[in-house]
């Protein structure tokens, strides 16, 4: 898998505390978008399912993990077998995404996925995408659009996104308002951004 980043609790990607996973290359690269540094398909280092897996299982206190990017489905083999590990050894572990793609792309196979190995892309099924779904409690999907941007729209970048759920686990009133995690590595050296950044803080990391 290539996998971008990984933290291992937050509270504004989904209801509880959740471990995050960014996957690693987007061809959808929606303009302004938050991530660009994950769209790059590049030499980041191909990491197993097991060894992704073992560190969401190891990371103490959390509801669940959720999947994002880059774009969780171009690597849709390897989401799929991620899902199967997980819920095999953690049932009551949840699962989530954010995804670039519509539902109706999805389930209609208009999308594409680059197996592990292969670097070919091949065509998304709506069996596929089914599959995934089945493991999933809730997907955010859609385009992220500058257009449409909203600050009052639990888990959505923009209007036109649509939260999903998939299981009875959650429902909209367990979505909290949109906030945002400043996270500070160990020795100081790294900070990584999550959640839904206002305006004004933004603007300040861009110009620093």
């Amino acid at each position: 898998m290539k996998i971008h980043e990984a933290i291992s609790k937050s509270q504004v990607n989904g209801p509880g505390q959740r471990a995050v996973v960014w996957f690693q290359g987007c061809t959808l690269a929606c303009p302004g978008c938050w991530n660009p540094e994950t769209h790059a398909f590049d030499a980041t280092p191909e990491r197993s399912v097991e060894d992704v897996a073992a560190w969401i299982l190891a990371c103490p206190d959390i509801e669940g993990v959720t999947f994002s990017g880059g774009e969780p489905f171009q690597q849709a083999s390897e989401l799929l077998e991620l899902c199967e590990y997980l819920k095999a050894r953690q049932p009551g572990l949840s699962l989530a995404l954010f995804s670039g793609y519509t539902i109706r792309e999805l389930t209609g196979g208009r999308w594409q996925y680059m197996p592990p190995q292969d670097n070919h892309w091949h065509q998304g099924t709506n069996a596929l995408f089914n599959l995934i779904a089945s493991y999933l409690d809730f997907g955010v999907f859609g385009r992220f659009s500058r257009a449409q941007v909203t600050g009052d729209k639990p888990l959505c970048g923009s209007r036109n996104q649509d939260v999903i759920f998939f299981s009875d686990r959650y429902s909209d009133k367990d979505l909290e308002p949109q906030g945002c995690e400043i996270n500070i590595s160990a020795d100081g050296n790294d900070m990584t951004v999550t959640g839904f950044p206002p305006p004004e803080l933004i603007q300040s990391l861009s110009t620093n």
